[in-house]
């Protein structure tokens, strides 16, 4: 009950001598106040509850206690208003107090108050980090691997640019310089091998020539197939007109009047 817990008197501070809670400079020094209690009676609360008891035990007395202290607190303020009762105040305080404490019975019955004080569960804790991290260490790796794989990339990139660039020098400090080197079978191969681009050059001329020659064949092969497709169009006009020529002299003879004439009726 509310009666079991005691509290200091409460000590009225003057009007005029209330000291100010903003932390304020002090003149001439780098320190600086620092905020009073709001209360000086509020450690009262959790000294009068026992340490021997339960966590939950102790929860709800605290409860109890905070209730039964701002109750206090109020009544002090609202004696100062007229038309204030204190009869009427207690009948309510003792009231609320009457049913918070069937609910903070009801919170230790059902667990609510043991679980705000309980610790949390370590070993589904250690085992969500140990998760996280063999997570991080997965990724880790794995950016670590692509990174080596990135790197071997760029050496190889730039190893080529470089070799290119030495090659580049070398060409255009000596642009008549020999060949680059091959290996030993290739160079064989090619060793072996007649000098194509000397003997095109040595042929050019015979090359020229032989150009001139298919040009004028070419040419002939037209000139030809132009006569041969305007000998066989007068070909077939003189054979037309050699035809219409004959058959109009035997229009009138006698084997073609008996072709022509009808058949006897029999």
């Amino acid at each position: 009950s509310l009666s079991s817990f005691s509290l200091s008197p409460l000590v009225a501070t003057p009007k005029g001598k209330r000291r100010s809670w903003c932390r304020s400079s002090l003149k001439g020094s780098k320190r600086r106040k620092s905020l009073p209690p709001v209360h000086q009676d509020i450690t009262e609360l959790s000294k009068s509850i026992s340490l021997d008891l339960p966590e939950s035990e102790r929860l709800s007395m605290l409860i109890l206690s905070c209730f039964q202290f701002t109750a206090q607190k109020l009544e002090q303020v609202l004696k100062q208003r007229k038309g204030f009762s204190p009869q009427t105040f207690a009948a309510k305080v003792q009231s609320v107090s009457a049913e918070l404490e069937q609910l903070v019975q009801k919170l230790s019955q059902d667990g609510t108050l043991r679980d705000c004080v309980a610790d949390p569960k370590g070993d589904s804790r250690d085992s969500a980090l140990n998760e996280s991290v063999a997570q991080v260490k997965q990724h880790m790796a794995r950016f670590s691997a692509e990174r080596q794989a990135w790197d071997q990339l760029l050496q190889q990139h730039q190893d080529s640019a470089q070799e290119a660039a030495r090659l580049l020098e070398n060409l255009r400090a000596n642009p008549a310089g020999p060949s680059l080197a091959l290996p030993s079978s290739q160079s064989a191969v090619l060793g072996s091998k007649p000098d194509y681009s000397r003997l095109l050059l040595d042929q050019g001329p015979v090359l020229h020539s032989v150009e001139l020659v298919l040009d004028e064949l070419r040419q002939v092969g037209r000139l030809l197939t132009a006569f041969s497709e305007e000998s066989r169009c007068c070909l077939r006009s003189l054979s037309q007109r050699l035809g219409s020529r004959t058959f109009q002299q035997l229009e009138n003879s006698p084997v073609c009047r008996l072709m022509a004439a009808p058949p006897p009726e029999g």
